[in-house]
């Protein structure tokens, strides 16, 4: 949970949760509905992940499409470097199609 309750004490950021959700199986497989789902702060650096269902008729937006390979794989391998990465992207205004959600 980010900026969720942590032993009693709320977390003092106010900073803006983004998310993101990923395809983890090929199409033919029967787990294709289960997805990766990432969401975080840019501003205190806190983030969660979870096994997340999408329908599989949904079309997820792929912001590692136009990467080589190399880069692709090392940025999957990693939330961390991949989570930099899409606050790039976000710092660029190139976040149009990702969800992003106000921290209440």
């Amino acid at each position: 949970m980010v900026h969720g309750v942590r032993g009693g004490d709320t977390v003092a950021c106010a900073g803006e949760i983004l998310s993101y959700r990923y395809r983890f199986y090929a199409p033919s497989d029967r787990f294709y509905e289960r997805c990766v789902g990432l969401t975080w702060c840019s501003t205190c650096r806190e983030y969660s992940g979870a096994m997340v269902f999408v329908p599989r008729n949904e079309d997820l937006w792929d912001p590692l499409a136009d990467l080589p390979m190399p880069e692709r794989e090392r940025l999957v391998r990693s939330e961390v470097k991949l989570l930099d990465y899409l606050d790039r992207l976000v710092r660029r205004g190139i976040d149009r199609r990702a969800s992003r959600d106000r921290a209440g």
